[in-house]
């Protein structure tokens, strides 16, 4: 069994709150100023937090979220590829124009509970159309990928009724928000989910969590 990590509890920690609220926003969206994003390359340096409770429920309830004794240190590079009304060479409209995709290779080290590397890759769909932009530059990005730890989790295994696999899906909602005079320094905080998808990849119906918090450098 694991146990909740002393002084991480919500009395002491909004993370997951704060990941409820921001993601809600995903379909909260407006007219953002036609400005050049930051630059398309970036490095991402992270911190994550593992959390036993259910990737649906740290959404939907972020303060039930409880954290157990396992932290991941990461660092990821990606590069934007264009928007997609750039890439199909097309005008389609609101979301052709404020929807890039980028290209995203990531490793992490997870230690505390159980120690062992993580590596992934991933594509990024991220919108940065929001009406407050101007003020506070922000940006949400949806992924898909894979990701690949060096040897079995046990903690994986836990919460999915003993099955585990070394390669799984990569899914990992953010949010990031920058100065919308500096936008090649974001504060990001990320979803981090391992997971079988449902069972699909060898029998896991679960997986693993971490509320990652973050700082991107583009350039």
């Amino acid at each position: 069994m694991f146990q909740v990590a002393a002084g991480r509890n919500w009395d002491r920690n909004g993370l997951a709150l704060a990941v409820g609220v921001t993601l809600a926003t995903f379909c909260h969206t407006g007219p953002a100023l036609a400005e050049a994003r930051g630059a398309p390359n970036a490095v991402t340096f992270q911190v994550g937090w593992g959390t036993d409770t259910d990737f649906t429920q740290i959404i939907t309830q972020p303060w039930t979220t409880n954290f157990v004794d396992l932290t991941m240190l990461g660092i990821t590079g990606s590069r934007r590829l264009g928007t997609i009304g750039e890439l199909v060479g097309s005008d389609i409209g609101h979301f052709g124009d404020y929807v890039s995709i980028e290209v995203e290779a990531g490793a992490a080290y997870r230690f505390g509970y159980e120690e062992q590397g993580e590596f992934w890759g991933s594509l990024y769909f991220r919108y940065d159309g929001f009406l407050w932009n101007d003020t506070i530059y922000t940006t949400a990005a949806l992924n898909t990928g894979l990701s690949w730890i060096a040897e079995t989790s046990e903690f994986e295994k836990d919460r999915s009724g003993g099955q585990s696999s070394q390669v799984l899906h990569n899914f990992s909602p953010e949010i990031t928000i920058a100065d919308p005079d500096n936008k090649n320094l974001e504060f990001v905080l990320r979803l981090h989910h391992r997971s079988g998808i449902f069972g699909t990849i060898d029998g896991v119906h679960s997986g693993s969590s971490f509320v990652v918090t973050g700082i991107r450098v583009r350039f």
